[in-house]
């Protein structure tokens, strides 16, 4: 039988990668109607599907598949199927949590096929046989517990680190098919993640014939094609180092910019310059900035974009001149969320948040908009309030255009024409992508859509309420803008580009760090770091490095020096960096250790290796020998 599926299996794949894959990726072909549009995940994963459908049908077994379509959960006694629960992905806990069936893979950008994730760690996994537990007494239900969550970082001391998932699915006849999970995802205990469902697919169960299995296969790992840069990779180790900065009093030291090999720009940068501009010219300043650093350095030809620029992707920021065109012009109106029933001056006190500007002269009267606006991050005359929060203050009336005052406006992704601007006009430009000479890269992509609308909003959560949403309509919204964000990526690292959050690895944070900031101390115990070094990195083609890793350092954390560094160079892939992520704006420059500078003399020979079991891990570069001892909690730099 093995011998013969291996032969049905070679045939399928061919047939499946030669036509239904295609036909799923570009929308067409028969098989299209099983993918929601723009769902790059459910592209991916549909052929495999239908390749295990097929050989389970002619062989009569089961083989590894994405289809909850097929979700069954059994112990000895009673199996539980739970093929109809939505296969959607829900956003939990405020859109910290990804939740969708157990038999599925959620549909966010994350590189792991688990079917919850939080900041796109995996919770937990079918690749390991699932807990079954049925609930006694009143209305009953079914603990299903997934081990097997992420590790990285190590999460308590149970289970090797890893997080474990707990769907507690309660037996509810009244709830529809459709009904999602509730809205928070708790923690208890530490390091355990309970996803809480009301469902009729629990209110009974059968008498199970054989269980052999207590649950599905897992579906099928998670493959990226945008995980990794097309640009050549450098291993010059002062063009590794990174910059998220901004100067709001004015342009950002170049002196210090060429410094790095790699730094992004926070739309705050100039904000001083920009805010009492007429109009408002943050966009223009952002590349002009660009220009100068790469004026004074321009990298290298093939590598990585030497300066990235600010985008929000939800955000419709009109003092960025692009997005402020088409907010003004009445035939896009489309591309931009409405509060509900706006009549003018009179609703501005009929919101949460107001729909009118508070400062204006006789000849500028206050401007008022019926656009969803907030003033959270906004620049403002001072004076107006609580209402009126001043970021980045107008001496006089801040002007963001004609028609509507400044504020943090709403992208309706929804909207097929919004999304060809949205990626191939706004993030994908001139101004970027496209920016002659030399290409800008697209650095910070901020805030998101949830089901309680734009993240970063305020008050929080009442957007939903000042624009009259129904849950259809945050769903809407939600799947929408996942798929614009989907798409975006596809087409971006074709051409060159990648952005900060496209940075999936955060590399072994074996290394201890002290607190800043709301940023707590980071401690690791022996066998923590033992643990990682010995399974994730210091293993031959260590499967991090199939994603890009940024390695963020902390202002005045005194392990920035050797232990960083080390840390960085013992575990590195091809696209890494270290350095500095977001720590405010300041017109100061940053602490650089020297060893940030020094040649280490090119790519190292091979990934790390322990030196017999001592603990300590070393790896061999050209100029140097670097090591971390799992003992002592430090690296070490030994030039050759």
């Amino acid at each position: 039988l093995e011998l013969e599926l291996d032969r049905i299996s070679s045939i399928l794949r061919f047939q499946v990668d030669r036509h239904t894959n295609r036909d799923l990726l570009e929308g067409t072909g028969p098989h299209a109607s099983h993918c929601e549009r723009g769902d790059p995940v459910c592209a991916m994963l549909a052929p495999a599907a239908m390749f295990a459908a097929v050989v389970s049908g002619l062989a009569g077994v089961v083989v590894g598949t994405a289809d909850p379509s097929h979700c069954s959960f059994c112990t000895a006694d009673v199996t539980f199927d739970l093929s109809s629960l939505p296969n959607s992905t829900f956003s939990l806990g405020g859109g910290q949590y990804h939740v969708t069936t157990p038999c599925g893979a959620v549909d966010v950008t994350c590189t792991t096929s688990d079917p919850a994730v939080q900041d796109c760690r995996g919770l937990g996994s079918l690749a390991v046989p699932p807990i079954v537990t049925p609930i006694a007494g009143v209305g009953g239900g079914l603990n299903l517990t997934l081990l097997g969550g992420s590790n990285d970082p190590p999460c308590g001391h149970s289970h090797g680190g890893n997080r474990t998932l707990v769907y507690q699915l309660l037996c509810d006849e009244t709830a529809p098919l459709s009904n999602p999970p509730d809205a928070d995802v708790v923690e208890r205990p530490g390091c355990t993640y309970v996803v809480t469902w009301r469902h009729p697919s629990v209110c009974s169960s059968k008498k199970s014939v054989q269980c052999v299995h207590p649950g599905p296969p897992a579906p099928p790992p998670y493959h990226c094609d945008t995980c990794l840069p097309t640009w050549t990779p450098t291993w010059d180790m002062r063009r590794s180092t990174m910059l998220y900065t901004c100067n709001d009093s004015g342009f950002h030291s170049v002196t210090e910019a060429v410094k790095y090999g790699l730094v992004v720009y926070d739309w705050s940068n100039g904000k001083d310059l920009w805010t009492n501009a007429h109009p408002m010219d943050s966009e223009e300043l952002l590349t002009k900035q660009a220009e100068m650093v790469m004026a004074a350095d321009p990298g290298i030809p093939g590598e990585q974009p030497r300066v990235w620029v600010y985008r929000n992707t939800i955000k419709a920021l009109n003092w960025y001149s692009s997005v402020r065109e088409k907010l003004d012009d009445p035939a896009y109106a489309g591309w931009f969320v409405k509060f509900k029933d706006y009549t003018g001056p009179s609703s501005n006190t009929s919101y949460h948040v107001p729909a009118c500007d508070f400062y204006g002269t006789t000849a500028s009267p206050a401007k008022c908009s019926g656009f969803y606006h907030d003033q959270a991050q906004s620049p403002n005359h001072a004076g107006g309030g609580r209402a009126y929060r001043v970021d980045g203050e107008c001496i006089e009336q801040c002007d963001c255009g004609a028609t509507n005052p400044c504020g943090e406006y709403t992208f309706d992704h929804r909207n097929a024409s919004f999304a060809d601007w949205f990626i191939n006009g706004y993030m994908i430009s001139n101004e970027t992508i496209h920016h002659t000479p030399l290409s800008i890269g697209i650095g910070y992509l901020d805030d998101s859509m949830t089901l309680q609308g734009m993240t970063e909003g305020v008050p929080y959560p009442t957007w939903v309420e000042d624009t009259g949403s129904s849950p259809q309509d945050m769903q809407d919204h939600v799947d929408a803008y996942r798929a614009n964000i989907a798409r975006l990526q596809k087409e971006l690292v074709p051409k060159g580009g990648f952005y900060w959050q496209m940075m999936k690895g955060r590399g072994p944070t074996v290394r201890t760090v002290i607190a800043h900031g709301r940023k707590p101390a980071h401690n690791v115990t022996t066998a923590q770091c033992l643990a990682t070094l010995r399974t994730q990195f210091c293993v031959p083609n260590p499967e991090a490095w199939g994603v890009a890793s940024r390695y963020e350092c902390q202002v005045d954390d005194p392990s920035n020096g050797v232990d960083a560094t080390a840390e960085f160079l013992l575990t590195r892939g091809d696209f890494a960096w270290l350095g500095y992520g977001w720590v405010g704006c300041t017109s100061e420059e940053r602490p650089r250790p020297q060893e940030w500078d020094a040649d280490y003399g090119g790519k190292a020979e091979e990934s790390c290796s322990e030196v017999g079991t001592t603990g300590v891990f070393s790896r061999s570069y050209p100029k140097a020998t670097v090591a971390w001892d799992c003992n002592t909690g430090h690296g070490m730099i030994t030039m050759k």
